[in-house]
């Protein structure tokens, strides 16, 4: 490709970042909205924040008579909306059906707007990967893409979970092509290269980071700390209610504590929608465990209503069949909230067993219930946890992420940093 103008200090001066699937702006917990809208939505802010020119692509699945559309947010960073057919809108999978239209109406709003060419194409998710493709070539742009999760992973981890079968080839067609990957931890590198054969001077780790203005400790001194002195133990989950993120373990392991242990007061906050072909009704469940009355439900929650409630919280249980990252996760540990975390994936490597939380082996209520067990004895060893889970997770920064994300764009076009 030609040589790109070198942006800002030798950096790209202009990144479009494809989200089509979902808006990096929605609400996570609704919907299709998870940790990767987070990402995108925080990355994003953070590159602007260092002065990159930053374009976010997105779609609109509510308003299919709607104008194409730009916005520009308050730090700078413009929003393009681009409104689907109603054919395409049932689930995010029928968005391959209005791809190619997808991409061209992308390059046609991202051509009359900005300041100048783009340097970088930084698609995520698979879907928006193969109208990356596309448009990268259009715009003479290199490609770098973040998988977030990887189907065939997925379904290693977990067998039953469904997936479109035409997922594999767009990963690998993506893999391919691509100048460079991100992977959110080295366990994520390691399965780009296995599945798909990618040299691995073409992945770069980037790993996501918290705001920790939002996302800390309790301020002055933690209540959380001593004995429960007969207060329930509180513990909380965050994320779509759905099987593959095991709101279902969660309810049937507090269940199971209250039968091992029904002197000791539990409860548990379920923050969350149900979401996807996999839903769960968590509150029936609740209902059949006998534990109604132990389990509050709410909507997902904005950020700083999210960290208070994970500041009153004993514990955050993460569940999940498979993460490639887990940023609930490191949002409770930056809060000081310990983790108990299912040890698969990114999940493995964000909590450290025995210093920031625990890590269960499997998905059985029993061997969750008696690691929520360990932490209503073991209030010394909670205390010591608590202060070293803010402590690792306060390393974790948006702005050292944006830096990783500058070093794989470099490396996807090394001419725009020298």
């Amino acid at each position: 490709m030609d040589t790109h103008q070198a942006g800002i200090a030798g950096r790209p001066g202009r990144v479009a970042m494809l989200s089509l699937h979902t808006s990096p702006l929605a609400q996570a917990g609704i919907g299709d909205a998870g940790g990767l809208n987070v990402y995108v939505n925080a990355l994003s802010a953070a590159l602007a924040a260092q002065g990159v020119e930053v374009d976010l692509v997105t779609t609109d699945l509510d308003g299919p008579d709607r104008a194409d559309r730009v916005t520009e947010l308050e730090d700078g960073r413009r929003i393009h909306v681009l409104p689907v057919a109603h054919t395409c809108q049932q689930d995010k999978n029928r968005l391959l059906e209005c791809l190619d239209d997808l991409a061209r109406r992308a390059v046609l709003s991202l051509v009359s707007t900005g300041t100048g060419r783009v340097d970088v194409l930084h698609s995520h998710y698979w879907i928006s990967g193969l109208a990356g493709l596309q448009m990268a070539e259009e715009l003479n742009a290199e490609l770098v893409h973040t998988m977030h999760t990887i189907g065939q992973v997925k379904q290693e981890l977990d067998a039953r979970l469904w997936e479109d079968p035409r997922r594999h080839a767009a990963e690998t067609k993506i893999a391919e092509a691509a100048a460079a990957l991100t992977a959110n931890t080295s366990g994520d590198a390691a399965d780009l290269v296995r599945v798909f054969g990618v040299p691995q001077e073409r992945v770069v780790e980037v790993r996501p980071g918290v705001d920790v203005d939002i996302f800390h400790p309790p301020q002055g001194a933690d209540p959380r700390i001593g004995p429960l002195d007969g207060r329930p133990l509180r513990l909380t989950f965050a994320g779509r209610l759905q099987e593959h993120k095991g709101p279902h373990v969660a309810v049937s392991a507090v269940a199971e504590l209250g039968r091992m242990h029904p002197q000791q007061p539990v409860e548990l906050t379920v923050a969350g929608r149900q979401s996807g072909p996999d839903a769960l009704d968590v509150r029936q469940l609740a209902d059949r465990e006998g534990i109604a009355h132990r389990v509050r439900f709410v909507d997902p929650l904005p950020h700083p209503d999210l960290a208070e409630l994970f500041r009153r919280s004993d514990a955050v249980l993460v569940p999940s069949r498979s993460e490639s990252f887990g940023l609930v996760a490191l949002e409770a540990l930056a809060c000081g909230t310990p983790v108990l975390a299912h040890d698969v994936g990114g999940l493995s490597e964000l909590v450290t067993h025995r210093r920031t939380g625990r890590l269960v082996s499997d998905l059985n209520p029993h061997s969750w219930a008696e690691q929520m067990n360990w932490l209503v004895i073991h209030r010394r060893a909670w205390a010591r946890y608590s202060e070293t889970a803010a402590s690792q997770a306060s390393g974790h920064s948006w702005s050292d992420t944006a830096e990783a994300a500058l070093r794989a764009y470099c490396a996807a076009v090394p001419a725009l940093c020298g």
